[in-house]
């Protein structure tokens, strides 16, 4: 068994992409993360101190992205999951990051990091 929390379509403005147009001014990533905790204590505990605070995960990836300097969507995810699974208690997540219109032909593009310890 395990107990899970996630974070659905957080905007976070950066500066990343590979052409330099795309560099020019922030864009923003859609960012969805899905954690599942080391333990499940917090579902019976009613305790904050027993899972992952959400705010804490949204202030770190708000952080990382504003200290960008990766060109890379998937060196920017390795920066998010290896901050999160050294620094919080989970036993694995899936992050998937979104860009918005920046090929003609698609909605979105972008990439999933699946990670665990």
């Amino acid at each position: 068994m395990n107990n899970q929390i996630f974070i659905s379509n957080l905007v976070v403005p950066i500066i990343i992409g590979v052409p330099d147009w795309e560099r020019a001014i922030p864009q923003n990533l859609y960012i969805d993360l899905n954690i599942i905790l080391k333990k499940n204590d917090a579902f019976n505990s009613d305790n904050l101190e027993d899972t992952i605070d959400y705010s804490s995960i949204i202030e770190l990836i708000k952080l990382l992205a504003t200290e960008n300097k990766d060109i890379l969507l998937e060196s920017f995810g390795e920066k998010i999951a290896s901050q999160i699974l050294q620094n919080f208690p989970a036993q694995s997540l899936t992050l998937k990051i979104s860009k918005k219109k920046i090929i003609p032909d698609a909605d979105f593009v972008g990439i999933i990091l699946n990670r665990s310890i």
